[in-house]
């Protein structure tokens, strides 16, 4: 969405440049002037500075924290606008130590959000004061240089000291609202918006279930928190109702959008124009649809293609999109890595995003030379989609692998949820090609104008697994319970790093298919509303990404009761497994 610090000459000779993709290291005064506009962006930055609580939804690269940096900026300078303080939280990962080291990490983690509000609060002021002569400079009433060594503390994973464990506790939501509204009054600005980006803490969804208590807890009327998180697996526990706390925007541009090329084009010729400009129609608007409605990913294709000058112009945009597809891939695929209590998931995902791509390249192949339409999406019915297949799908929506639509109804009672499979993936399959041999962008594109098909293929979830993969996915066996480390095989009976005998897996098996109904502590009550819910046994409740939101959809139950109900739970299971 704005232009690179240095692209090269005129010719379009990229090649050794510092070509930045990343909107959280592009400079301000390059986001400021070059940013694309129009209704689709109009839209999104209306929601950001607007008064209610707003979460802005999307995978990575679809352009959030270049549209929060804007927000901004543009809030900075037209004093008619409510006071903005952009906070990244992008560190977060840096304190998940203090979850096995403290056992008051979930404060700590609460102290540094609150630390890094008030830090970036401080940044924007004194910003305003040099742009707008504010005087006298106002007394924010805090310290900012002991604020800033007990974040960067706690980063570092460093004890505290005596004064930084009393800064700690001084802090406080409290403290931190009127702090913002004395900032606001001198500033004179009638409100403020807290642009809280990379809020999307899905690796340690302890910090995540922390990080919406304070989004929760901050809104007030003349305080609008914006969180940027992802889709599908963003888990904001049992006392932050997303639904009902404010709005929810999709910020990922689909395919089927009517001005989709006309938005991609725009956002390439005010970011990269040398770039763009060395490249045929056809092959731009080819590695458009390759970017699946995501900016950085359309920049970085463009600056591969042009950059590759040794080779043929085809082959060098075959190579482009068959990299990006496989780079996809493999980072869907680390989440066996950073998930690893879901690895089988993980992997049952990659089968049925292979098979749904086939599915639309065999739709595609029957349509070719029939009429004039494409076909782009799988439609399975909902009641389908339980337990674990439920998080299959979010990781995989999550990794921006496949884009889920609006669900549609066929006749009274059958709903049916629709994916479109990554273009890139499509594209590198040839599904576009019909039965012809080669792979030309021409060809491609002449395709992916034509007019979607009214119907998606449709499929029964069963037909993109193995026979039984569906019945038989599992939460894997968890690491040791005293040191966390990681289960060599299955058979393990001992942790390899500190000699704690493991629940063997016909344990976990046990532990994991136990009614909700025999866990003690819940009341005949409690088990009654997990039942409605649909969590009938503990895994059940593991596979959930959001299991406070689909209990707060039970009548009576609200945020305490929700809470208690997971708690109780979680704490039995640790204790089963200790």
């Amino acid at each position: 969405m704005v232009k690179p610090s240095a692209v090269g000459p005129a010719t379009g000779n990229t090649e050794g440049d510092d070509f930045e993709v990343r909107a959280d290291h592009v400079e301000e005064g390059l986001i400021r002037r070059e940013t694309v506009m129009g209704d689709w962006f109009d839209k999104v930055h209306s929601a950001l500075e607007d008064r209610s609580l707003t979460l802005i939804v999307g995978p990575r690269g679809c352009g959030k924290t270049h549209m929060m940096r804007f927000t901004h900026l543009r809030c900075r300078d037209d004093r008619s606008l409510p006071l903005a303080i952009y906070v990244s939280f992008n560190r977060y990962l840096r304190l998940e130590p203090l979850l096995k080291a403290r056992s008051d990490a979930g404060s700590l983690f609460h102290t540094w959000v609150l630390a890094r509000l008030l830090i970036s609060l401080h940044e924007t002021v004194e910003r305003l004061a040099d742009l707008h002569s504010l005087q006298p400079f106002p007394d924010l009433g805090f310290d900012l240089t002991r604020l800033q060594a007990l974040a960067a503390r706690l980063e570092r994973g460093i004890p505290l000291s005596v004064d930084e464990e009393e800064d700690a506790s001084s802090l406080s939501v409290e403290g931190v609202v009127e702090t913002i509204r004395r900032a606001c009054q001198a500033a004179r600005r009638k409100r403020s918006i807290l642009l809280m980006d990379d809020a999307a803490l899905t690796l340690t969804p302890e910090f995540l279930i922390e990080f919406f208590d304070v989004v929760r807890a901050v809104k007030r009327t003349d305080i609008a928190p914006k969180c940027s998180v992802y889709p599908g697996t963003t888990e904001y526990g049992p006392r932050f109702h997303a639904e009902h706390e404010g709005q929810t925007l999709n910020v990922w541009l689909s395919t089927d959008h009517p001005k989709y090329t006309d938005i991609m084009g725009q956002i390439g010729r005010s970011r990269y124009p040398e770039g763009v400009a060395g490249l045929s129609p056809e092959f731009n608007e080819t590695l458009m649809y390759t970017a699946f409605g995501v900016p950085r990913a359309y920049l970085s294709l463009v600056r591969s293609v042009v950059v590759a000058k040794s080779e043929a112009p085809q082959r060098a945009l075959n190579r482009a999109i068959q990299e990006h597809r496989d780079a996809k891939v493999s980072e869907y695929q680390s989440l066996e890595k950073k998930v690893p209590k879901f690895a089988t998931v993980v992997r049952m995902g990659s089968l049925f995003f292979d098979h749904a791509v086939q599915e639309i390249k065999l739709a595609n192949d029957e349509l070719a030379g029939k009429r004039e339409e494409k076909q782009l999406q799988i439609g399975i019915e909902k009641e389908e989609f339980r337990g674990l297949s439920k998080r299959m799908i979010q990781f995989l929506n999550e990794a921006g692998l496949i884009y889920e639509h609006p669900e549609v109804s066929h006749g009274e009672d059958r709903k049916y949820r629709r994916f479109t499979p990554h273009l890139a993936a499509l594209i590198a399959g040839r599904a576009f090609a019909g039965r012809s041999r080669g792979a030309v962008a021409g060809a491609t594109v002449e395709f992916l104008r034509l007019k979607r098909t009214k119907h998606p293929v449709r499929k029964r979830l069963e037909t993109f697994l193995p026979p039984g993969a569906i019945d038989s996915l599992s939460i894997d066996l968890p690491p040791c319970q005293n040191c966390s480390a990681p289960r060599v095989t299955n058979e393990q009976k001992f942790c390899i790093n500190c000699g704690t005998r493991l629940a063997d897996p016909s344990t976990f098996t046990r532990l994991m298919e136990l009614s909700v109904g025999e866990v003690p502590g819940l009341s005949p009550f409690q088990k009654a509303k997990c039942e409605e819910a649909g969590i009938k046994t503990i895994k059940d409740l593991i596979s959930l990404s959001d299991p406070g939101t689909e209990l707060r959809r039970m009548h009576l139950i609200g945020g305490i009761r929700a809470t208690k109900i997971i708690r109780t739970i979680e704490a039995y299971v640790d204790e089963f497994l200790s």
